[in-house]
């Protein structure tokens, strides 16, 4: 396969298939999305890599076009974690390195320390502020109570675009891969009612951190996005840091804001690039 060359396939899982995407010639990269994302929002970051790796994205069970046996229902980050790490034995590259953005960064996190055998590295690139600053109770309550005022208003696909608007603003700037704002909408009720609260929350057993075996660094962006999210940016920076100290790693600096890996491909991937090089 070359860097222009895309396959496609799907894997089962338990109750699931997951819809996957690969680019590229070298060892292979996992992309973890985040809340009602999906591979597309990783497609230009993805061929901005292949020249170096084999990079691997996908839809997570219940998004998209990895549907659920049985339609949607309850899920976890143990679950997740179990996904990410059969779909790169499937793939049959041998061990990944793994990024993971905001609940994909839980996801990334909970799959470092329970499927070592898969992976060289993971990057954690900015957990939600819901798992991770001191007010994370009142934070989700308010963010919850947001989302059930849009559903009212307009149902799921209304919520979708109310917490977008929220987290990164206005990207509508942003170019996307054609049917992708349509799938991410259409992901709105998977998040809302399954994954909000869930899948941004993980307490890893301390018994586990202690005994991580894989590389694990942690990310943060330069800017906020928002203004409300640059407002917090100092305290969740801190939160971060005191993240990265329990499990004994590092913080590292990504320009841009949540998602640079849409706004800032080419530079993300430079960045991403030289921090897993250090592991090669």
């Amino acid at each position: 396969m070359t860097k222009n060359e895309m396959r496609s396939g799907l894997v089962p899982v338990p109750g699931a298939e997951l819809y996957y995407e690969l680019r590229g010639e070298g060892a292979p990269l996992l992309l973890i999305p985040g809340a009602s994302g999906d591979a597309g929002m990783y497609e230009r970051a993805a061929e901005a890599l292949a020249s170096d790796f084999a990079v691997i994205t996908y839809d997570r069970r219940g998004n998209s076009r990895s549907a659920e046996r049985g339609g949607l229902g309850a899920t976890s980050v143990d679950e997740h974690g179990d996904d990410a790490a059969a779909l790169i034995a499937a793939v049959g590259l041998g061990a990944a390195f793994v990024f993971g953005n905001s609940s994909g960064a839980t996801i990334a996190m909970n799959l470092c320390l329970r499927h070592p055998e898969v992976l060289r590295v993971v990057v954690a690139h900015e957990p939600p502020k819901i798992g991770t600053l001191p007010n994370r109770d009142e934070f989700l309550q308010g963010l919850k109570d947001r989302m059930e005022a849009a559903v009212a208003r307009g149902g799921y696909e209304e919520a979708v675009e109310d917490f977008h608007g929220w987290l990164v603003g206005d990207d509508s700037g942003t170019p996307a891969p054609e049917g992708l704002r349509e799938r991410v909408r259409g992901n709105g009720e998977q998040w809302v009612r399954h994954e909000l609260g869930v899948l941004d929350r993980y307490d890893a057993p301390q018994e586990l951190i202690e005994a991580r075996s894989t590389p694990l660094l942690f990310g943060v962006g330069t800017t906020g996005g928002t203004e409300e999210h640059t407002g917090l940016l100092g305290t969740y920076r801190g939160s971060l840091a005191a993240l990265a100290e329990q499990y004994g790693t590092e913080l590292l600096e990504f320009t841009g804001a949540h998602v640079p890996y849409e706004s800032l491909p080419e530079q993300f991937g430079v960045e991403l690039r030289a921090a897993l090089v250090r592991f090669a």
